[in-house]
């Protein structure tokens, strides 16, 4: 049996903030199970938000050249995506919607889209706010995303009440939901 790769994807711009603890998380608990995992930090890479314009439909790729073409090679890669972003008005992070718009380029034709398809994806999602259904937009979104592109989406991971700098890690329930979900991603 061949050993499972994780990716991490962080979509705050917050280092050692609560998405990024809770992706680390999900990793380490990957690891503990012999998996390698990897992490990225969306703003640490330059890239461009779509520009709508629908080269990828007639080259099959994006036209823009930026970081996603390495974040996505890194993608199709591994076995599991770890997806964290924080709830910003109701939705993602604008490094993360940047992110997502850009898998438009991935999908234009079947090939391509059959790439997505069996991935495990685990959603990591902290928020300010103490009631859950806050996350509904971001979760509904990427249900939607992850339906269409035919991957799974193994797990959600939400924080609710996680606003300041490294409340997640007092979450019991969440930090072990997230190291849980790592484990049975990769078993």
């Amino acid at each position: 049996m061949t050993r499972q790769r994780v990716l991490g994807i962080v979509g705050s711009p917050r280092r050692g903030g609560n998405t990024d603890i809770l992706v680390d998380a999900v990793l380490d608990g990957a690891k503990a199970r012999g998996a390698s995992a990897e992490k990225v930090i969306l703003s640490d890479l330059d890239i461009a938000p779509c520009e709508a314009c629908d080269g990828c439909k007639d080259r099959g790729e994006c036209i823009t050249l930026d970081a996603m073409e390495e974040l996505f090679s890194r993608m199709f890669a591994s076995d599991v995506w770890v997806l964290g972003t924080p709830v910003y008005w109701w939705g993602p992070s604008a490094q993360f919607k940047a992110f997502l718009d850009r898998w438009y380029s991935q999908v234009q034709r079947a090939e391509d889209k059959a790439r997505f398809k069996g991935r495990r994806i685990i959603l990591a999602i902290p928020m300010g706010d103490a009631e859950p259904r806050t996350a509904r937009n971001v979760v509904g979104m990427m249900e939607d995303a992850l339906h269409y592109v035919k991957a799974e989406l193994f797990a959600t991971i939400l924080a609710p009440g996680a606003s300041d700098m490294g409340d997640v890690r007092r979450m019991d329930d969440v930090m072990s939901a997230a190291r849980r979900a790592g484990e049975e991603a990769v078993s």
